[in-house]
């Protein structure tokens, strides 16, 4: 009721883990629909952040694409008719469950425009909800994604089309 956990490599307690009246609920859903326990299912920790003195944040990512449990239940019918499954099994530890969620998102996050500010837009709000030029952390986290971005496509791709 806290959104408070415990730490699975330490046994420590950790505050914010998962946002108790937004997230909890879901989460407790999601984990017994795939069939988890979710009191031992892992998830991410908060990273500590504060404002004025102020906590903000909360943990509770999931999977290889760490989605919040509340961001997550918007996908799943989705999921459902691109895999041909149930919604209620789209599966975020599932890592092509997880990387199609993610595209998606993004997509509707304004990726799909293609350009360079709207894919970098994008991974800002992925991070944090908030475009780039909103948020300090979310522009840290998006400028390195472009970065990885160009990395790739100079080294993988445009070898692959001869470039």
């Amino acid at each position: 009721t806290t959104g408070e956990g415990v730490g699975a490599n330490t046994g420590t307690v950790k505050q914010r883990v998962m946002h108790p009246t937004r997230d909890l609920p879901v989460f407790m859903t999601i984990a017994g629909n795939l069939g988890f326990d979710w009191q031992n299912q892992r998830v991410s920790c908060w990273i500590p952040a504060y404002s004025k003195g102020l906590p903000y944040g909360w943990g509770g990512a999931m999977g290889a694409a760490q989605f919040i449990p509340s961001t997550w239940a918007l996908y799943q019918k989705r999921l459902s008719k691109a895999f041909g499954i149930p919604a209620d099994q789209a599966n975020p530890w599932n890592p092509e469950h997880a990387i199609m969620a993610a595209s998606l998102y993004l997509s509707d996050l304004g990726a799909g425009l293609q350009t360079y500010t709207a894919e970098r837009n994008a991974a800002c709000s992925y991070y944090s909800g908030k475009k780039c030029a909103s948020s300090t952390d979310g522009t840290v986290y998006g400028n390195s994604v472009m970065k990885w971005v160009a990395k790739v496509q100079e080294e993988m791709i445009d070898p692959l089309l001869g470039k």
